[in-house]
Formats: C-alpha cells, structure tokens, sequence
C-alpha cells in the first residue's frame, strides 16, 4: 500500500508485492493445473482460491519482540489484535485469530533476508520455519528509521507495509495457505495509519485482492469531501486515501472474505448465514462481436435506488470483480511460448472462464452493472487480477470510460443507459453479460482483451 497522492504523490508505487499473481474479487491465488511447468503444488484445484484451512481456527500468528516505530511492543500487539478483529468481526464470515506467543528474536535489517528465506523454504512443513526466529504465521516490526524496508530494497517514505500467503498446498477438493507473513512500516505513520495499513496487510495475509471501487479516491484530490465515496472504500484499496475510513471493511471487502470463509450458520446477533442473506450477480465482459470474452476489465455492481437510508448506496454499497479472474493471465500467450518463459501456475485454462465475472455478496436490492478499464493504480504491485498483476490493463475500447448493462444489450449502446437489476437474499443472477462498444474484429479463443 501507497500513501494517497494528495499527501505525497506516490500513488503508483507499490504498498504491497503480496503475491505472484493476484486475482479479484476476493482471491489472492487461484490453483492451476497439475501439468504447468512451474506449478508449485501438484495436485491443487484448478481454479479453485487457495485460503486457510478453517479446521486450524482460530488462526494463530505471533508478533515480533521489538517496537513499531515510536509505539511500543504491547502498543503494537494491541493494535494487531484489533486489525486482526476487524476481519474476524465480519458477520457473514467465519474466521478467527489468536496471538500465539512472541517470534524467537527481534526481527532487523541485519536478520530480515534469513527470516524471509526460513518463511519461504516450505520443506520444513509440516513444522515451523527454520531458523528459530520466524513462525507459520508472523508479524514483523519495523523501527522509526524503515530499516528492514531499506534492507529489503523498498522505500519506507512510500511502501507502508507488505505481506504473503505461501507455502500453498492442496487437498485435492481445497487449496490451502499453510504460512504468512506481514510486515509493517514504523516510519513516519500515526496510530489511525497503521491499524488501516495492518487490516489491508492482513486481508493479503488472509487470502484477499486489492480492489477497484471509488476510484476517484486515489486521484490527487481524493475524496475527502465525500462521506459515501469513503464509505464504500474497500479497505483492499492499494492507496492509503483515508486511513479512518479503510480501517472498516467495507461491502467489497465483506463480500471477498465471505467468499473464502462463508458463515454457515445463524449465531445472533453477530453471525449471519453469507449465502443465505446476500445474492449474487454472474456474466461475461465480450468483444463487440458479442462473442469472444475480454479478460481483466474491472466490473462493479453498484446498488441504487434504497429508500431506506439517505446515502448514496451506488458509492457506498458496491462489490468489484475483474473478469476472468479464475483463469490465468498468461495461457496461450504467443509471447511467453516464443521466449521460453515458464507460463504462469496459477490460475485455470478452462476456456469458459474468460472474461468471466462473479459479483457475490450483494445485500438485497436494485443493482447496476457496469465495467471500467483498470486504473493505473491497479498495475504492478498494487495490480488486482490476473492482468492488473503484469503491470498494464486494457483500455476501454471507444468513447466509453464506463459501460454499463442494460436489458437490450449491444456493441452499439449508449455508455450510461442502464438497466436495474433486483437482489434477492440466496439468489443468482446469470447472463448479465456486457459486450464493448467499438473494439476491433475478434481474435481468437485466447485473446485477453480488445
């Protein structure tokens, strides 16, 4: 995560290298395919999301011995265990968490490479890292100078933190995370920056993509000046825009942590059933030819029209999700076949999953659907998708920045005429399929964008 660009213009640059590749809404890996060169768990389910095995709840993490900055341990601890409990307090979600106990050493610039190593050589399994110092899931401190940060290579004045999920395994019907790590910036950030930049850390940690919803937000003004804009901002934004307002999961964010580890159950007043009291929207992004799907462009589900409250649910209830988020970003690429570079792990290579896309979570009520181009924002380190990842997105084709969905659907509608579409708690709407306005003739069954 970034710092807002309004406060020191470093949007672009990267909060987190959280993973490999990244996939939205909700995933942070999705399985791919045994007989991939490169795939590093052999037997794990094709485009299935990797999380935590929910059975190890709660999840145990241990925090580091030194100080965060200017606060100190217990001031730290305290403030993971609330980041950890904005996550777990989730009511249509079922995770918990549970401090351990203390890494074998204070974590430093001196130790921080060796600590990274023990985390990542997954040999050790089913036991913790070698070494001593790191644990299967641990936490590491940063002092008032971003020492470990400037050892790592990064700025500590931009990247406030970073985090991973590893060592990836498979059952054969669930893919499963079995270590974590995050670590936070001490330099230069106040009590309310770094809960909001641990909660964001930890969503990685715990299996989530950034996010692309208000994006307004990160522009160099912001979005201050609006309350809804910043109520609906996901706290998997890649930007710190408002650090009060990330630091409670927002619909997005609800709706991605759901997805993993859904609630089952009816536990008044804190737990809800997930699957039972929010619906879900489902289609595909396609060329102008209405035929051929177009991999990673942002979709947001926007509700409108609730009597109930006066904010404006469009920017504060809204879920995103790229398309084609399950399949992976580089198959049948001609590019990565004539260079002899290994395709990516990740994700699926059914064909049916291109352009793709699965809105989950919506409260009940009227919704719009509407589809984006990545922002720049959303590339490289701070990408969301399997596009976003690589470091460059897809531009919408024509005169439209945003598209959105109506009932007599074309590749020659008017950008802003929309049709409403009803939510219902259990329920799926499928079809809801947007075809670009003025892309060129289709390609091929492979193709990932206009």
């Amino acid at each position: 995560m970034t710092r807002a660009r309004a406060a020191l213009l470093l949007g672009l640059l990267p909060l987190v290298l959280a993973a490999i590749v990244v996939r939205a809404e909700g995933p942070l890996y999705v399985g791919g395919p045994a007989n991939v060169p490169g795939q590093p768990v052999a037997n794990s389910v094709e485009g299935l999301p990797f999380r935590w095995d929910p059975t190890q709840f709660p999840l145990t993490y241990w925090t580091d011995q030194g100080s965060l900055g200017t606060l100190t341990k217990a001031q730290a601890d305290a403030l993971v265990q609330q980041a950890f409990q904005a996550w777990q307090d989730v009511p249509t979600a079922s995770i918990s968490f549970s401090k351990a106990g203390d890494l074998g050493a204070n974590v430093t610039a001196s130790n921080i490479l060796s600590v990274q190593d023990a985390l990542y050589n997954c040999s050790t399994l089913p036991g913790p890292p070698a070494g001593g110092i790191p644990q299967p899931r641990t936490i590491i401190y940063d002092n008032s100078l971003g020492s470990i940060l400037i050892a790592l290579g990064e700025d500590p004045n931009s990247t406030l933190g970073f985090a991973d999920a590893l060592c990836l395994s498979s059952d054969g019907v669930n893919n499963f995370f079995n270590r974590g790590y995050a670590v936070m910036n001490g330099k230069n950030l106040n009590v309310t920056e770094l809960k909001a930049v641990m909660i964001h850390e930890f969503g990685h940690m715990i299996g989530l993509d950034h996010s692309q919803i208000n994006v307004e937000c990160a522009g160099f003004f912001g979005c201050s000046s609006d309350a809804d804009a910043l109520a609906g901002l996901p706290t998997m934004f890649p930007i710190l825009a408002d650090a009060l307002a990330m630091s409670t999961p927002a619909t997005d964010d609800t709706a991605g942590l759901s997805e993993l580890y859904p609630e089952t159950a009816n536990n008044p007043p804190n737990q809800v059933p997930y699957l039972a009291t929010t619906g879900r929207i489902s289609g595909r992004i396609l060329f102008s030819d209405g035929v051929t799907p177009a991999q990673g462009f942002n979709v947001v589900v926007r509700q409108v029209d609730n009597p109930a409250t006066p904010k404006d649910e469009s920017l504060t209830t809204a879920v995103s999700n790229i398309s084609g988020y399950l399949f992976t970003a580089d198959a049948g690429n001609a590019l990565v076949q004539a260079s002899g570079l290994t395709p990516s792990p990740f994700g699926s290579r059914d064909q049916t999953l291109i352009g793709l896309f699965n809105i989950p979570g919506l409260p009940p009520g009227n919704y719009t659907v509407e589809v984006e181009a990545l922002d720049d924002t959303f590339v490289g380190g701070s990408g969301a998708g399997p596009i976003g990842i690589l470091g460059f997105q897809f531009p919408m084709p024509g005169s439209c920045a945003t598209e959105l969905w109506n009932n007599t659907e074309s590749a020659n509608e008017l950008c802003d005429t929309s049709t409403p579409i009803t939510v219902t708690a259990g329920s799926t709407t499928t079809g809801i399929n947007i075809i670009l306005n003025g892309t060129p003739p289709r390609y091929d069954a492979w193709e990932d964008g206009p």
